[in-house]
């Protein structure tokens, strides 16, 4: 038979873990692996943003360009953003999805048709 105190910690285990998929929660668990890892993105990160940094103070020394309200830039690579959600989420926020998905496609016709005339 297995101890009393052995099955209670179980089922609270048991509990929490169910708890934490419940609420679409998780629990990391870290090594000094991971630490060492983070701690070279972070790096890296800082080592970008001062590079970036750099590259906009060469480009504010050359003289400024007139900007004018209307005009459109245009991108040279292709931009993708997106949102990662499973079935269950989709649900939960499928209200809030379709109301930015409305505003998104009235906006893209109001620029198409701005553009055409």
């Amino acid at each position: 038979m297995v101890p009393r105190k052995v099955m209670a910690t179980l089922l609270l285990l048991y509990l929490v873990a169910m708890l934490a998929k419940q609420s679409e929660g998780y629990i990391a668990f870290y090594g000094r692996e991971h630490f060492r890892k983070m701690e070279e993105s972070e790096k890296n990160q800082a080592q970008k943003k001062s590079l970036s940094l750099q590259q906009r103070s060469d480009i504010q020394d050359f003289p400024e360009h007139s900007e004018d309200e209307g005009q459109v830039i245009k991108l040279t690579a292709p931009v993708e953003i997106g949102i990662h959600m499973n079935s269950r989420q989709i649900e939960k926020y499928e209200d809030v999805l379709k109301e930015l998905l409305t505003e998104i496609l009235l906006h893209i016709q109001n620029v198409n048709s701005y553009s055409k005339n």
